[in-house]
Formats: C-alpha cells, structure tokens, sequence
C-alpha cells in the first residue's frame, strides 16, 4: 500500500445518475442498469472478501433543518462504514454519498474509489442523501417537509457526517477528499466550495454544476453521440431517428393517434395531448437510456441501437423494431402513456423506507425549486426527437404538483447558479471528470484552471459516470487512462503538506 508521508485522507464519494422528469422506459432501463451494477458488485465483493460481512450499517441523527435554530425536528440518515482496509489511525477514509434514489451496501465495498481505498489504506464511509431511500420521515414527502430537501441541506449533513467520524475514530489531522458522480458530483465540487476547512480536494464526475431551467443540451449531446462512430454511431443512424419522429409528430397533428396506439403497442388511447407527450417522451427515453449508460449492461449500447435503427429504409418500421425490443428487454406487454398515470408517481406521498431507485416525487421537487435540467426538443436545435417535448410540458408538473409557478423556476436556477459560481465554480483542488457521449457533460467544467488547481479530465468515447466503476477487461483505454489520471491527481493531494 502506498502510505509513505501521508498523514491520513478522508474520501467523500457522492454518486448517483439523473434525469429531469424521466418517462417510465427511461427509468426502466436505469432499473436495469442498478440491477447489473448490484450483481456487478456482489461478485467483486466476493472476489474481494470472500463471504465475509464489512460493512456496518449506522443511523446517523440529522436535524430537518440546520439553519432554522427554532426547528428541533430530526431524521434519520442512514451510514455504512466499511474499515476493511482502514489504516490506523491516520489512513484515508473514503465517505460515499448517495443521489436521488436510495443507497445499496454496494457503495462501501464496490467501485474505482474502493479499489483506491485499498491502495491508500482507507476506510469507506458511505451516507444516504437526505429524504431519499430510508434516510427520510414518515410525513417527508409532504409538501411542508420537501422546503426542507435541498443541496444546501445535503451539504450541512456532510459536516454532520464529518464529525460524526472525526469523534467515533478520533481523527486529528486527516484531510478530507470528496468524489461524487452525477448530481453528487455536483455536490462533492460544492463541498469544497463551501466546506474549504473540512473538505481538502475534490473529484466531480460528470458532474451539472451549472443548473439550467432549459436544458437543451442534453438532446444535443445525445443526437451527437449517436453519431459518434467510434461508440458505433453513424449519421445514417440519426438520420433515420429524426425522420421516425418526423413521422410521429405528422401522425400527430393529423390525428392519426389510434395507428400510434397500434403500432407502438400503447396501453391505452393517445387521444389527449398529454398523453401524447408521454407517448413520445416514452419513445425518446429509449435513445438517452441508451446513450447516457452505453455498454453498462451488455447489448444495451448505441452500437446496437444503431444497428436496429439502420436496418431498411423504412425508418418509422425500424423505431418500431427497436421500441418492441426495448420493450421486451423491459419486460411489457404494453406501454403505459396515460398522463394520469405518470403524475400519480410525483402524488404519491406514502413514504416506502424499503422502496429502491429514484425518489421521483422528491427529485422532481429539487428541479423545480433549484435545478430546472429539463430536457427539451426545440425548433432550431439538433435534438433528433418529438418537438412535444417542451419546457412548458415540464413546468406544469411544478405547478400542479407542488404549487411552484412556472415562472418562478428560472429564478430558483439563477440562485443556485449564483450560489455555487455555475460551470465557473472557482473551486481550489477540484478535478472534474466527464465522458464524451454523456449529455450531462455539457452542464460541467471541461476546461481545467491552473491558478486555481482545478483540472478537468475529458473521457473520449464514455458515458455518465464510467470513471467511477470497477475496472473491467472490456473498457477502453481512454477509460483506464482517466482512472490512472484520477489516481495521480489523487495521490499528488495526499502527498501535499
């Protein structure tokens, strides 16, 4: 193990993947992706310790709101510790947070950061985010208790967290190192931000530290990586895309919905307008599921999708061949696009401390009162996809749901941005990394800033947090490359006085 000179390292991991206002065929294929990750992880557990358990589990009491001295309420925030590795006293500690959904055991004993863990003797602390998972009341998905869920928030419980390991070990001098992926990646950059005494360096995965009400670039990246031909794209493939939804969209305006029903196997009429957009977002969610966590699970990659999308010169017969494959591997019989149906999941108010995935009524709450991230189809832009899906189509569920005005958002984004600095954080010892074909790239750092240490590391040919996983056999070198970068970047603070 490499411990020569170091005087011990705490590691903070956040991580988790996002979406603004997802369809049900999007989070499906994130099902997949977390069911193959998980089995993933069991099997490096047992390569790695065999049968033995590592990790404790922890109930860490957190105040609902830290900066109301009035307010006593408390939750529960669930921790696992892993000190398998850990080095007496002054080993590094690597804390993991969770995103958006609820936090498996797997990310105190799986990933890039566990292996570094074993390389620099570290413990791995891994944290639940606030009202997500079971780290949450029962009355927190009220509307009067979500005011209470945002990134400051998230942020002051990492200083809880620090503590809460700095008494139980008796830590002195260990520098603290945070990592997150995604809208954790966002927070690891952010915690160095705002926590610079607490946390010494920084890495950021495919991190949107620039929160933006109209996030156009996300299908701009995703026609781009479809074309990318060095992840098996071509411009014959976002051709035949563009024209299938062409073809949609006429079908569309011209009524012809009872086709649609048919030909794409709806669950129930497509006659309203927003059942339409749920029609196409359905659709749509196919190709950035695809693209967003390409070669994750095997078969499921822009490779593949092309193939099937290039297949004749029919391209409304191939978006039909692909949506009947994607909906076999998603095991349905039929899709459901009712409306009514799609806000049930953001209605819903019964708190499940056992439920698994992504907290939607909770998340969508954060893109509406801070983020915005929604991702649109506008005239005059590359998106490949329906022109249904509109900003206005994502603000109403603000309104409806949790009496936010749509014109109020874009001011929640312009705070936050001014909060945390945007893509232009002005973060000392923070390491931003990204990958090509991930659409949340475009909301990150890709530029580094030496005077101020802050590097950024651009993968060629990754999707949304590849550097973060194990590594594999399989993954190209430009990905095993950036993980050799973020070990170097990593040792050269642990080494610093």
């Amino acid at each position: 193990m490499i411990m020569s000179n170091l005087k011990g390292i705490l590691f903070i991991i956040l991580f988790h993947d996002i979406s603004a206002l997802p369809g049900n065929s999007f989070l499906k294929i994130r099902e997949i992706v977390e069911s193959q990750r998980e089995e993933d992880a069991v099997f490096e557990q047992k390569k790695l310790y065999g049968s033995s358990q590592i990790v404790e589990e922890v109930l860490l009491p957190q105040p609902i709101d830290h900066f109301d001295a009035l307010n006593s309420e408390m939750y529960n925030q669930k921790v696992y510790i892993n000190t398998e590795n850990w080095i007496k006293p002054s080993g590094p500690i690597f804390l993991f947070i969770g995103g958006e959904g609820a936090l498996s055991n797997r990310s105190a004993y799986s990933g890039h950061h566990v292996e570094m863990a074993k390389r620099y003797g570290a413990m791995v602390v891994a944290a639940e985010h606030r009202f997500y998972g079971s780290s949450i009341n029962d009355n927190g998905l009220h509307l009067d208790q979500l005011e209470h869920l945002s990134s400051q928030q998230g942020l002051a419980d990492l200083t809880r967290v620090h503590k809460y390991i700095t008494d139980r070990y008796e830590l002195t001098s260990n520098k603290w190192i945070s990592f997150g992926g995604s809208y954790p990646g966002a927070l690891s950059a952010w915690f160095r931000l705002k926590y610079p005494h607490l946390v010494y360096g920084a890495v950021a995965s495919s991190a949107p530290v620039q929160a933006q009400t109209n996030f156009e670039g996300y299908n701009e990246v995703v026609a781009q990586s479809l074309t990318d031909s060095t992840v098996g794209g071509s411009q014959q493939c976002i051709k035949q895309i563009v024209e299938a939804f062409q073809r949609i969209d006429s079908m569309i305006q011209a009524n012809q919905t009872v086709q649609l029903e048919k030909d794409f196997l709806s669950c129930g009429p497509l006659s309203e307008k927003n059942d339409q957009m749920v029609f196409v977002n359905n659709l749509a969610g196919i190709f950035a599921g695809v693209v967003q966590y390409n070669n994750e699970v095997p078969g499921l990659n822009i490779q593949h999708l092309c193939k099937q999308m290039t297949k004749s010169d029919d391209s409304y017969k191939n978006l039909q061949m692909v949506y009947k494959m994607a909906m076999k591997l998603l095991n349905q019989s039929c899709v459901d696009n009712s409306y009514s149906n799609f806000l049930s999941q953001f209605n819903n108010q019964t708190v499940d401390q056992a439920a698994s995935g992504v907290g939607i009524r909770q998340w969508t709450w954060q893109t509406c009162s801070q983020f915005g991230y929604y991702q649109t189809c506008d005239e005059g832009t590359s998106c490949p996809f329906s022109r249904l899906l509109t900003l206005e189509s994502n603000l109403v569920i603000c309104r409806d749901i949790y009496k936010i005005s749509p014109s109020s958002v874009p001011n929640f984004v312009e705070f936050t941005n001014e909060y945390y600095g945007a893509n232009r954080p002005k973060g000392t010892r923070v390491l931003f990394v990204n990958g090509s074909i991930d659409p949340w790239h475009f909301l990150s750092v890709l530029k580094s800033d030496v005077s101020l240490n802050e590097t950024a590391v651009f993968i060629n040919g990754t999707a949304h947090c590849a550097d973060m996983a194990s590594d594999r056999s399989t993954d190209p070198q430009s990905l095993k490359d950036a993980r050799l970068m973020i070990q170097k970047v990593v040792h050269g603070w642990l080494q610093e006085s």
